[in-house]
């Protein structure tokens, strides 16, 4: 078993596998996207001539965080080079904003490189959730491994179904954004899995089943993830880790600091299943 303590600093986010030079782009990105006018990079996505321009622009709209950027980047999908409609679509789901769904649906059908259809599934499946219920899953050429999640095991005592939502899309949305990994669509059976598996003898399958607790401890909350990995879609399991991160100054059952937490810990849980993964 595999256990861990509170959350180190988060590591950059790597590019897009497919797309090597995007990582140091993507990089330098994050900060542009906080010292760089929003309205400079849009008008950089839109009129620059030099698609490296175009395609740092894109990602650095996309750490903004900023809905203006949603319209832009949604014109982007349409660009004459493969990059820049790769790292427009990434930057959409990085968004994760509702309105940026439809643009990339749209764009889903009508675009003509499986690179980029594999990256706007990944953002769509980062806004959805995890995606639509019988949607069909697009393997990439750098598609090493096929993620399916279970229902969480929810322990904090809120009952309901809040507690699977959250871990679910922020489970789900890691998935999305993780080079290599491929989400599983909700409701998937078995047999719809063996036979998507079965066309890409190279990707490995898991299913992941979370369980998540909330203890409080004076002023200060606690929140566990315990994860138990087995393949897919056989689900022989074979082994499980833990991670928790706490917060003090916090009061008996305060509902969004729970929520950030749990969130934190789901994310993170893909990051340290990532390297479970690659090592297997």
């Amino acid at each position: 078993m595999i256990t861990s303590g509170p959350m180190l600093p988060s590591r950059a986010m790597r590019a897009l596998s497919v797309l090597v030079f995007l990582g140091t782009l993507l990089v330098s990105s994050l900060a542009t996207a906080q010292t760089t006018d929003v309205e400079r990079l849009i008008y950089n996505l839109a009129n620059s001539e030099d698609f490296r321009v175009r395609t740092q622009a894109a990602l650095a709209l996309g750490a903004s965080k900023n809905e203006r950027a949603v319209t832009p980047l949604c014109s982007a999908l349409a660009d004459l080079n493969t990059t820049v409609r790769a790292a427009s679509a990434a930057a959409l789901g990085r968004l994760a904003l509702p309105a940026g769904q439809g643009c990339l649906e749209k764009r889903l059908d009508a675009e003509p490189s499986d690179v980029v259809k594999a990256t706007i599934q990944k953002a769509l499946d980062v806004i959805r959730g995890g995606g639509a219920p019988g949607a069909e899953p697009i393997f990439a050429s750098d598609t090493k491994f096929y993620i399916s999640i279970g229902k969480t095991s929810d322990k904090t005592g809120r009952g309901g179904d809040d507690v699977d939502r959250l871990v679910r899309k922020a489970m789900l949305g890691k998935v999305g954004q993780t080079p290599g990994f491929l989400a599983a669509p909700p409701g998937e059976t078995q047999a719809q899995a063996k036979k998507r598996l079965g066309a890409h003898k190279g990707v490995k399958g898991y299913f992941l089943s979370p369980v998540i607790t909330a203890e409080y401890l004076d002023d200060t909350l606690k929140v566990k993830i315990d994860v138990a990995m087995a393949t897919y879609p056989d689900k022989d399991v074979f082994g499980q880790f833990s991670f928790y991160q706490k917060v003090g100054g916090v009061s008996p059952g305060s509902t969004s600091d729970e929520n950030d937490l749990i969130q934190g810990v789901a994310e993170r849980a893909i990051e340290k299943f990532a390297g479970v993964a690659a090592s297997r």
